[in-house]
């Protein structure tokens, strides 16, 4: 199906580079649902799942400090203490001061929260193979690149 006919137009979007915006944008929306979809049974957010994953896969020595971790989030750096905050609370991570630098806080995960990473990351592995056989598997490198350039292209304008 057209996006002109997904998104119920009336005439036909005529500037292409609109249109592969408008793409990416609508496309991205559908994922973030299909992910809040996949992720709800195990009682975590997007964000959430992504905290566990960064800290499982990116930690030094199975913590990283929150700092760094709101800088590889993909969310508002201002919203990385509250959603820490909430996860210490349903024990899925544990915050502790810097011993080199008590200003400084580390989150690592911890028994629980390794437990519902497991569970959450096979069903949201088995939820984006399904979703991405759209493409051949060259495709899934093909769009990665070209979304590179787009980022690339508008960081060079900031």
């Amino acid at each position: 199906m057209s996006l002109t006919q997904e998104l119920g137009l009336h005439n036909p979007i005529t500037n292409p580079a609109h249109e592969a915006v408008l793409s990416v944008v609508l496309t991205g929306m559908m994922l973030v649902k299909e992910g809040d979809r996949i992720l709800r049974p195990f009682g975590l957010t997007d964000s959430q799942f992504n905290v566990l994953m960064l800290l499982n896969y990116q930690s030094d020595k199975g913590e990283i400090s929150q700092t760094s971790l709101g800088q590889m989030l993909l969310v508002n750096r201002s919203n990385v203490t509250g959603l820490v905050d909430r996860m210490e609370q349903a024990g899925w991570v544990k915050r502790a001061a810097d011993s080199q630098d008590r200003r400084v806080k580390r989150v690592r995960l911890t028994a629980q929260g390794h437990e519902v990473l497991g569970r959450a990351e096979k069903a949201y592995y088995a939820g984006i193979e399904r979703t991405m056989k759209a493409l051949p598997a060259k495709g899934h490198v093909y769009l990665c690149r070209m979304l590179e350039h787009v980022r690339n292209r508008l960081r060079a304008k900031q």
